[in-house]
C-alpha cells in the first residue's frame, strides 16, 4: 500500500484537472476526463 501512496494523485491535482475541464469555453465540450499518476509503481 506504501507505493501506492508514493505515487498518489494529490487533492491540487485533481483540482487543477477539473478546473481546466470547467474553464473550457462553451463551445468546447469536456465529456470524459481520465485522469492518472504519470508515475508506476512497475
Amino acid at each position: 500500500m506504501k507505493s501506492y501512496r508514493a505515487i498518489a494523485l494529490t487533492p491540487d491535482a485533481i483540482g487543477r484537472a477539473v478546473r481546466f475541464a470547467i474553464e473550457q469555453p462553451e463551445d468546447v465540450d469536456v465529456n470524459e476526463m481520465v485522469v492518472r499518476p504519470t508515475r508506476t509503481t512497475f
